[in-house]
C-alpha cells in the first residue's frame, strides 16, 4: 500500500478527533466505567441528542468508540482505553508545551516595555 494512502487512513482517525465536542465525548467515556447511552451523555455535555449522534457516529466510524446494544438500548464506550488515553496525554503534553512558549513569548515582551 502507497504511504500516502496509509497516512490518509491515519488523518482520518485524528479528523475525527479534531473536534472539540468530540474530544470532550471521548474524554467523558474515557472516565466512565460502564458504557454510556446517547441521551445520557447529552446530558451531561448540555448537548442535543441529535447533535451527540451525529458526533457518536463519526467516532465510531473511525473505531474510537463502539457500541453495545441491549433490548432498546444503544450504550457508546471507548473501544481502546489506554491507546486512547495516551493520544490525549500527548495532546495535552503539546498543550503545556505551547502554553509554556507563550509565557516566555510574553515575558519577554513584559520585560522589554519596563
Amino acid at each position: 500500500m502507497d504511504d500516502i494512502v496509509i497516512y490518509e487512513f491515519k488523518s482520518q482517525i485524528v479528523k475525527a478527533l479534531a473536534n472539540p465536542l468530540r474530544l470532550a465525548i471521548c474524554a467523558y467515556l474515557l472516565n466512565e466505567n460502564s458504557p454510556k447511552c446517547v441521551n445520557h451523555i447529552a446530558k451531561k455535555l448540555n448537548q442535543n441528542q441529535s447533535n451527540i449522534s451525529k458526533h457518536l457516529s463519526t467516532l465510531q466510524k473511525e473505531g474510537i468508540v463502539s457500541v453495545e446494544k441491549e433490548a432498546n438500548y444503544v450504550r457508546y464506550y471507548i473501544q481502546n482505553k489506554p491507546l486512547l488515553q495516551c493520544f490525549i496525554d500527548a495532546v495535552n503534553g503539546l498543550l503545556e508545551y505551547k502554553i509554556k512558549q507563550h509565557s516566555s513569548v510574553l515575558e519577554s515582551i513584559t520585560d522589554k516595555d519596563k
